[in-house]
């Protein structure tokens, strides 16, 4: 009988439905469950049902769907007054837009994408204007200058532009409906929010679209026509508050890049970004700190902080000498510190260059960072890299580690370099004395090669320096003054260091440099300044036209500060002689802020920009190496800080502090008293 009724279950479990299978199974229940073979047969029902309940629910509810969505799409069509029908204009514009934008992905290069715009720009959404820009840039990135030149007089980047002024109508409503009513605005609000990607994709020009322009733009280093970037400007100070981290670095990026359209207006844009940052920075610590540590560019997450931020936000900054402030500053400095194994070199690089150009100082730690990164993975660094860090070390005196230099020795930094580079290397190595270092000869071996115009002033001014600082380092070591004679000791060993670097760089050698055949007799009767030249490969015109580039922008360009000229009238009030304003030494490289002639006294005016930004009374290596020039020329140096001498001005001190600062270098009080 339980046979039976088995069998007789297991066949209703195959037809019935769902209610009669659950009304049988209750029924069984109601029998002698401790039968093996009825539990054996319930079993079966069960693994029977279960298949086929979900093979005929799945079933049933593809074909409820289709036959809904055919109802649906047929009332649709049926009805005009539907504002939603996929046969809208709306509707139909979308999927046109969207066409295009796949068109201008498929495009190869760059005169391709200029012919679909010449074709289509007057039907491009704000979507397809960014990604236009988007796609023209990364095209160009990877072509040759002459092409960048080309696109900049092509006539179709106009018909871009145009476009691009066009849809920014469409940023906010409240612009493009002109005289639209209330009503028709409420419903097209209503209409928005229902259909947001839709309503997005149709008439958006939202923050993203900004970016992307401004990035395509600060990349080929174009500035656009019809004001474009002024309005970019007010939609980015108007909505600043409604960046995410990332999007505010790369705006960020993108002014400094292109700071030469409007500095004031870039400088602008960029405090307010950084006040913007400042105020985000207790958010993004905490992101931070909940996923463990920073996140590289390729795996941050939407609206999250990476380390690209931080190298964008910072070369930024340093680009536009815009301090964003001590906070901020040393909090990115601390992130970078601690998770620099995440950065890349060119990061972590252009944290260092931002640095030293906005004087603050980053730490000994970060510093150690630095020159350990490019000990170590010195194969990720690229020749910009490296300079730019050496550049960081130097300008605060941070002594070079030999290993780092022993690495970058054997022409492996020298021949990769342009002219800025090399410029960059030699300043920096020369502000720490590391002239024996293989790399510096190197570097200057390279410089010989090349003609002074392939170098901008500010480098020329660099290359001279450099070469002034390097003599001085000379002198100093073998104790002689600018206008002794040289003795045969120091000739031989100028003779031989001269011979050996010509025997290692035999190629650049015969280029235009200051050695010539007969080397050693040449130097009998030689000043000091010509011998201490010869240690390395310096070019011809290393003291014409680099010297008149220093003079031009070190010596001549010189004007009187409001303080500079405060403290030279309380001097001549004391009826001092003989004081001379911006006066040049002897060999006429320096120029002293106020010479007591008689005394040999060097007063230098040191106002902020002679101490660090986040160390007050700390002065920069830069002024370090200044007074170290003066005083190997014979000077006596007296520095009167302008904290200093703000505080003596308010209690009307002047003439005891100037009597204190005389006497700290050695002139007696009473000769002081009879200066005064």
């Amino acid at each position: 009988m339980f046979r039976l009724l088995s069998r007789r279950l297991s066949f209703a479990a195959a037809r019935t439905n769902n209610n009669d299978f659950s009304i049988a199974s209750g029924c069984c229940f109601l029998l002698s469950p401790e039968q093996s073979v009825f539990t054996t047969a319930c079993a079966a029902v069960s693994s029977s049902f279960l298949w086929r309940k979900r093979f005929s629910t799945d079933d049933r509810r593809r074909r409820t769907t289709t036959t809904t969505n055919v109802t649906t799409t047929l009332s649709r069509r049926r009805d005009p007054k539907n504002k939603n029908n996929n046969n809208s204009p709306a509707s139909s514009s979308f999927f046109q837009h969207v066409q295009l934008n796949r068109e201008i992905v498929a495009c190869v290069t760059c005169s391709e994408i200029l012919k679909h715009v010449e074709t289509n720009s007057e039907k491009y959404n704000g979507v397809n204007v960014s990604t236009a820009w988007h796609r023209l840039a990364k095209k160009l990135g990877r072509e040759e200058r002459s092409s960048v030149r080309e696109f900049k007089r092509d006539a179709r980047v106009l018909l871009l532009e145009e476009a691009t002024v066009r849809c920014m109508q469409g940023l906010f409503r409240g612009n493009e409906d002109g005289d639209v009513t209330s009503r028709e605005t409420a419903e097209r609000r209503h209409e928005r929010r229902q259909y947001s990607s839709r309503m997005k994709a149709e008439d958006a020009f939202d923050a993203q679209n900004v970016g992307n322009i401004l990035w395509a733009c600060a990349t080929i280093l174009y500035t656009p026509r019809l004001g474009i970037l002024d309005k970019f400007a007010d939609i980015i100070e108007g909505n600043v508050d409604k960046l995410y981290p990332q999007a505010l670095s790369n705006s960020l990026w993108s002014f400094a890049r292109l700071k030469e359209w409007n500095l004031l207006r870039c400088k602008t844009v960029a405090e307010l970004l950084m006040q913007q940052a400042l105020r985000m920075l207790p958010e993004v610590l905490e992101d931070v700190k909940k996923a463990g540590g920073m996140f590289e560019a390729k795996d941050v997450p939407f609206g999250g902080f990476s380390t690209q931020a931080i190298g964008n936000a910072m070369w930024s900054c340093g680009t536009l000498r815009c301090h964003p402030g001590e906070k901020i500053m040393d909090a990115y400095l601390k992130l970078t510190t601690e998770y620099h194994e995440k950065f890349k070199t060119q990061e972590i690089s252009n944290i260092a260059w931002a640095s030293a150009m906005l004087q603050h100082h980053p730490g000994d730690a970060f510093l150690s960072v630095v020159s350990e990164t490019l000990a170590k993975r010195l194969e990720e660094c690229a020749s910009q890299a490296v300079s730019n860090s050496l550049l960081g070390l130097a300008t605060f005196g941070y002594k070079m580690d030999e290993e780092m230099l022993k690495a970058l020795g054997g022409k492996r930094h020298a021949r990769r370099c342009n002219s800025q580079d090399l410029c960059n290397s030699i300043w920096a190595l020369a502000a720490v004395d590391a002239f024996e270092a293989e790399v510096y000869g190197d570097l200057w071996a390279r410089v010989s090669s090349m003609h002074h115009d392939e170098f901008a002033p500010e480098g020329l001014n660099m290359l001279y320096h450099a070469c002034v600082m390097h003599q001085d380092h000379w002198m100093d070591q073998h104790a002689v003054g600018n206008d002794d004679v040289v003795d045969e000791e120091v000739l031989d060993d100028v003779t031989n260091t001269s011979k050996k670097r010509k025997s290692t760089n035999q190629s650049t050698t015969t280029t235009k440099s200051t050695k010539a055949k007969g080397f050693s007799s040449s130097l009998h009767g030689m000043g000091v300044r010509e011998v201490a030249l010869q240690r390395h490969d310096t070019p011809i015109w290393l003291d014409t036209i680099a010297k008149k580039s220093y003079d031009d922008q070190t010596i001549h360009s010189v004007t009187l500060s409001a303080f500079h000229k405060h403290v030279s009238t309380r001097i001549r009030a004391g009826f001092i002689k003989n004081v001379a304003d911006e006066y040049l030494t002897e060999d006429g490289v320096m120029s002293i802020d106020i010479a007591l002639l008689d005394h040999k006294i060097a007063i230098e005016c040191d106002g902020p920009s002679h101490f660090e930004k986040n160390m007050e009374k700390s002065m920069t290596h830069k002024t370090i190496i200044r007074n170290r020039g003066l005083e190997r020329r014979g000077w006596r140096v007296v520095s009167i800080p302008y904290f200093e001498w703000q505080e003596a001005n308010a209690n009307e001190t002047h003439r005891k502090y100037l009597e204190d600062k005389l006497a700290s270098v050695g002139v007696q009080r009473e000769q002081v008293l009879t200066l005064f």
